[in-house]
């Protein structure tokens, strides 16, 4: 019978000869594994007959065997295994790939012998086993790439009840760090048999080895940045050649680790670039515990209306978080963060120490009552008008507010120097009544009076014009004393 297509074994074989050759290995122990299985062993040794070339052979204890032997050499046959989230194969193309690779080979299982010659064709005997499959094949591998193989192999992690043996080497199971449940992409076939993308809940394990993969149902996939190795307990929708995810895919991955194990990343854990990747995404209770691992619980992000409230937090040795730190999907999950807990990543003019005095709006601030005017606040407001005159032979205008600050701020005093005059406020609910007696609280009185006056020269606290004037008024007030 003349069928559609043929396949040139010979040119199957130079393109994949160009993947890493574990992928032999891969597609071999899958099949295996996708079985009812105890036992699967992977022997590989240099083959005695032929120079350059390695003997591989990897049995299954399946009592079934090989379900069908016409698989072995049927492409693309519909695969049994398509529609199981949890089994790996899905095109019957896995194997042979990896078949294509090899000189020759043979396969035995309970329901007779394939084998496949050196000069391309492939007969049937009744030879069997009693139980499982082995496969067995002599591919061309030098001494390195054979070594190699080895390793990999060793990073596959068997199912639970599964005696793994790799070239006599048993590779027992880890134990996972963490494990948990969650929504992610897979492989399902339609009401036509066609397959197609789903989505489904399945158990994610994280576990901590040599080298990080993304494992699918225990076999490597691709080696990861994520600081674990992840296993996928159910068919990952891969490339062509099963060896990578998606981009979206992997960005899930990274967020839902983060998630789950934030809490256990020291502060250079939460630095590295999958955790600024997954901060797009993560859950507010991972999102804080990154930003407070990198910049301290108390940080504060950099306020663009307020640039003293910058400098203020920076003096204070508090981290200022500046914009350009995440882009601009991790600032707006910042910003949701800041929504469940309150004291979380504010801006700096927003918090009280570090906030200018807001000099805006169109409700004025209430004027304390003259009837509230005690002898005590005319001292203060007169020594204070004596000192300014002293100083900077200017008048000064003192008014006492009947409010916290403006703009409900808890500030004590604000200062407004001009070029006729300067304004003195004092904000009587943030000091209180007492704090006005000179004879108990003068060192408070002139410290505050220096520190406002100190404005004449420079808005800014941390300014070099702020500092020097500050000097200049202790100076002339200890010389005109």
């Amino acid at each position: 019978m003349n069928n559609w297509f043929a396949v040139d074994k010979a040119g199957l074989q130079k393109i994949q000869n160009e993947k890493n050759k574990f992928f032999i290995i891969k597609e071999l122990v899958s099949n295996s594994f996708d079985e009812q299985i105890t036992k699967c062993e992977v022997t590989v040794r240099k083959s005695l007959k032929q120079p350059n070339y390695i003997e591989i052979d990897v049995y299954d204890d399946s009592k079934e065997g090989f379900k069908d032997l016409n698989d072995s050499y049927t492409l693309f046959a519909s695969s049994y295994k398509k529609g199981n989230f949890e089994q790996r194969g899905r095109f019957n193309i896995g194997e042979k790939f990896a078949l294509s690779m090899f000189k020759s080979a043979s396969i035995t299982s309970t329901k007779g012998r394939v084998i496949f010659k050196p000069d391309g064709t492939r007969t049937k005997t009744g030879t069997k086993i009693p139980v499982g499959t082995m496969f067995s094949g002599t591919i061309k591998m030098t001494q390195t790439e054979m070594l190699e193989l080895v390793h990999q192999g060793k990073n596959i992690i068997p199912p639970k009840g599964v005696k793994f043996i790799m070239s006599h080497q048993d590779i027992n199971r880890p134990i996972a760090l963490k494990s948990f449940i969650e929504e992610l992409p897979s492989i399902t076939v339609d009401e036509n048999g066609n397959l197609v993308r789903t989505k489904r809940k399945t158990k994610i394990e994280l576990f901590s080895l040599d080298t990080n993969y993304i494992y699918e149902l225990g076999i490597p996939v691709v080696e990861t940045d994520i600081g674990f190795s992840i296993n996928v307990n159910q068919k990952i929708p891969l490339n062509k050649d099963r060896d990578n995810v998606s981009p979206s895919y992997l960005k899930k991955l990274k967020t839902y680790v983060l998630n789950h194990t934030a809490s256990e990343l020291d502060e250079e854990e939460s630095k590295a670039s999958w955790v600024s990747e997954a901060l797009e995404e993560a859950k507010p209770e991972a999102v804080k515990v990154v930003i407070d691992n990198r910049y301290g619980d108390d940080a504060v992000v950099f306020d663009v209306n307020d640039l003293e409230a910058n400098k203020k937090a920076f003096a204070d040795d508090i981290n200022v978080i500046t914009g350009g730190s995440f882009n601009s999907a991790t600032w707006n999950n910042i910003k949701k963060t800041r929504d469940e807990f309150e004291d979380f990543a504010r801006p700096s003019g927003s918090i009280g120490k570090y906030a200018s005095p807001n000099m805006e709006g169109d409700i004025p601030a209430p004027i304390l009552d003259k009837s509230k005017i005690t002898k005590e606040m005319k001292e203060v407001i007169s020594l204070a008008k004596r000192l300014h005159i002293k100083l900077f032979n200017q008048n000064l205008n003192v008014q006492i507010f009947d409010c916290k600050g403006l703009g409900g701020t808890s500030f004590l005093a604000t200062y407004t120097a001009g070029n006729s005059g300067a304004d003195l406020d004092f904000y009587y609910k943030t000091l209180g009544k007492k704090w006005f007696d000179i004879k108990t609280n003068k060192l408070a009185i002139i410290e505050l009076l220096i520190h406002e006056f100190g404005h004449y020269y420079s808005g800014d606290h941390l300014s070099q014009k702020y500092y020097d004037g500050l000097c200049k008024i202790g100076a002339k007030l200890y010389c005109n004393k």
